[in-house]
């Protein structure tokens, strides 16, 4: 199929609707699911909310773009069909992929991609080119791996909860904060991902980069300034909605907080942030003002000019024709891959563990009996799921502690699940200890033998708060394999998923209190025994529950 090439702009005043309207239904067959999924998981929590209003955001702002090419005559018609198809194929294998697997980002971020190869292939370049900020814009909706948002939320939440005790301080409030925990009288607050700065620094990056595109500054170190101010201007907006947050808890108690209050320090945090957006390109103006009269220069105007062009009419009539034979093969396109995603999905499960933690394993086993302890654990629960709709990080947890004849103590954490998809529910212990206002050091490989003779890997470090000193062992098993490490465990999830299978998984954990770094050593070859034996206990009964059977 040839498709003919045209420089003029696009003129015309009858549309043919027909083409247009298969290729919507083509989108709408392919994302209206994922978006109802998305809305019901995680663009339903705090964390990502601002995805749906992008997307809106960006689709007006694409018609009102195309609507302004048209206006201009500089919508033009040169179509690019190698660069176009190309573009289409990966944008409909990520689509396929993300969606059989699970995959987020790949589900959800293919929609850019799609709309670009469809623009290459009937516009061409230039005219892509044009649109490049509304497809830009659409980056800012789409969800991030959970492992992502974890690692880069980190330092957010911990740097926003030490800058919130601080001025709650000054203001000689009663306040304490361990890690991300803020007490504040008898109350205390986590500062979660959706407190952290984050998803709100996305949402006012994206904000800003609207605004800078609406008022279109001519000058470009003025729109990277802005771009750049803004990371340190979310960061301030949340550090204001903490503190509010803490003096509602304070003064009303935790119901308010948590309450309807909680949704009203979220919008002030926007209208702060706005605030803060546009005070500080007045003052970029203001300097550029002062510096251009200070060299008597011109004052730079308040934004760029606008272009104007003559439309020419476009003369091509044949070019329509080929419009619906080609919306037929995008529409096909579309709805083979949706029939791959389908036919791709995993629906094989096996499920090793069908009973709780708390009914088979046991209090006593070898040399080991389980004790009260006076000590807290480290939950291993996250405080927001990160599947679709999933509230809670395991499906059974336990937490005990045990003592053998020489009064030598181990603290035991297991945690499973029943379903490990892309968006991975089992998360390193390093991300609960960090939250918790740990510092990790002496991070180093773990392998022990099992029962059988096999070699189990994992990890194991120090973790230190305050006086608490805490030796740390731990693995992680995905269905038939033990991954070590976030991408290793996506890996394992997608080949597992690729076969058909959902894999189940578990993490096992074991910590000792030390009094002294040298005494390290000594903790992770007890936990090492510790756990020896119990996983030589429990294979006799749950084979295949602890290690791959």
């Amino acid at each position: 199929m040839s498709i003919e090439q045209s420089t003029y702009p696009l003129q015309q005043r009858h549309v043919h609707w027909m083409p247009w309207l298969l290729v919507a239904l083509g989108l709408a067959a392919m994302y209206l699911p994922s978006f109802i999924d998305l809305l019901q998981g995680v663009w339903g929590s705090e964390r990502n909310a601002h995805g749906p209003i992008v997307l809106m955001v960006a689709c007006c702002y694409l018609g009102v773009r195309v609507r302004q090419l048209r206006m201009e005559g500089l919508i033009e018609r040169r179509p690019a069909p190698l660069a176009g198809t190309l573009v289409l194929l990966l944008a409909l294998t990520c689509f396929a992929l993300g969606r059989a697997q699970t995959v987020l980002f790949m589900e959800a971020g293919s929609l850019i991609p799609l709309l670009v190869g469809i623009v290459l292939l009937v516009y061409g370049v230039r005219t892509c080119r044009r649109l490049w900020f509304a497809f830009f814009f659409m980056l800012f909706m789409v969800p991030l791996p959970a492992s992502v948002v974890d690692l880069l939320t980190q330092p957010l939440k911990i740097g926003v909860s030490h800058a919130a005790e601080y001025l709650l301080h000054l203001m000689d409030y009663p306040v304490a904060r361990s890690g991300v925990i803020i007490t504040i009288g008898p109350y205390q607050l986590l500062v979660a991902d959706a407190c952290a700065g984050l998803n709100s620094l996305f949402t006012l990056e994206a904000l800003g980069l609207l605004y800078m595109n609406l008022v279109r500054h001519p000058s470009w170190l003025r729109n990277s300034l802005l771009a750049l101010l803004i990371v340190p201007v979310s960061f301030t907006a949340n550090t204001v909605r903490v503190v509010v947050l803490a003096l509602i808890t304070y003064y009303l108690g935790d119901a308010a907080g948590q309450g309807f209050l909680h949704g009203f320090a979220g919008m002030l945090l926007f209208f702060v942030a706005l605030g803060l957006i546009i005070g500080l390109d007045s003052l970029l103006r203001w300097i550029a003002v002062r510096h251009a009269r200070w060299r008597g220069l011109a004052v730079p105007a308040s934004s760029a000019p606008a272009r104007k062009r003559v439309p020419v009419p476009l003369r091509e009539d044949r070019l329509l024709a080929l419009r619906l034979p080609l919306a037929a093969l995008l529409m096909a396109g579309m709805l083979v891959s949706v029939a791959t995603a389908h036919a791709l999905a995993p629906h094989e499960q096996t499920v090793v563990k069908t009973a709780p933690f708390s009914t088979f394993v046991p209090e006593r086993f070898g040399d080991w009996r389980a004790v009260p302890s006076p000590y807290l654990q480290i939950s291993t629960a996250l405080q927001e799921g990160t599947g679709r709709g999933a509230e809670q990080a395991y499906d059974d947890e336990l937490a005990r502690t045990y003592v053998n004849s020489r009064g030598e103590q181990v603290m035991l954490a297991l945690a499973y699940a029943h379903e490990q998809m892309q968006d991975v529910k089992i998360h390193p212990p390093e991300v609960c200890y960090v939250a918790q206002g740990f510092t990790l050091a002496d991070r180093q490989p773990l392998t022990l033998r099992a029962a059988d003779g096999s070699t189990v890997p994992g990890r194991r470090f120090l973790a230190r708060n305050g006086e608490r000193l805490e030796p740390v062992s731990y693995w992680v098993r995905i269905g038939d394999a033990m991954p070590v490490g976030g991408l290793a465990a996506r890996a394992t999830i997608f080949r597992q998923g690729m076969q058909g299978r959902v894999a189940d998984g578990i993490l096992v954990r074991a910590s000792s209190l030390v009094t002294d770094r040298a005494e390290a050593g000594a903790a992770y070859e007890l936990q090492q025994r510790f756990l020896q034996d119990l996983e030589a206990t429990l294979r006799k009964s749950k084979p295949g529950l602890l290690v791959p059977a």
